[in-house]
């Protein structure tokens, strides 16, 4: 399968995952979601790019207006998801930085979350012919970024405690 048809492919597995696990008061706003993600996947099959690597421009546009989508409202989904489903053309997967916890349990937490996220890529399941496989990859990708995004808060408060202050991150490799 070719980059482009597996990040088509991706991207409409992704629309399909947003409409059964997006969460917005206004339902049309999960389908104006869903939408434009599918019209990134019919852009990358119906248009020509110039050079290899890159995404035909109504492909990128309706990507910006995706990646707005998830920026501006709370769909519950990170706008990185985005990311992996275009990584076979991009070539550029997202990533999960460290959090650099003072606290050992937070740090262990984060590390926890981003051996979840490797395990998850590296065992290929975003490159599963299997339907199912490829929709469990996404919401599990959805689910971990989201859980980081959380405890990256809890780490900010908690680095920002007095007693914390100054510290260095928590050294696992102690342990």
């Amino acid at each position: 399968m070719s980059a482009y048809l597996a990040t088509a492919r991706r991207l409409n597995h992704l629309a399909a995952v947003v409409r059964g696990r997006a969460h917005h008061p206004q339902r049309y706003m999960i389908e104006t979601l869903a939408g434009a993600i599918e019209d990134a996947a019919i852009a990358i099959q119906s248009y020509p790019v110039d050079e290899p690597g890159q995404l035909p421009q109504p492909a990128v546009d309706a990507l910006r207006e995706a990646a707005e989508l998830l920026t501006q409202n709370d769909f519950m989904t990170p706008a990185v998801i985005v990311g992996y489903a275009t990584a076979p053309v991009t070539g550029e997967t997202p990533t999960m930085q460290p959090l650099n916890a003072v606290s050992m349990q937070l740090a262990r937490e984060d590390a926890d979350l981003r051996a979840r996220r490797i395990a998850l890529i590296e065992h290929g399941h975003l490159n599963s012919r299997d339907d199912e496989v490829l929709n469990a990859a996404l919401t599990g990708l959805i689910a971990l970024h989201r859980k980081h995004e959380r405890l990256a808060a809890a780490v900010a408060v908690d680095n920002n405690r007095p007693c914390n202050r100054g510290k260095a991150p928590a050294d696992l490799a102690t342990l």
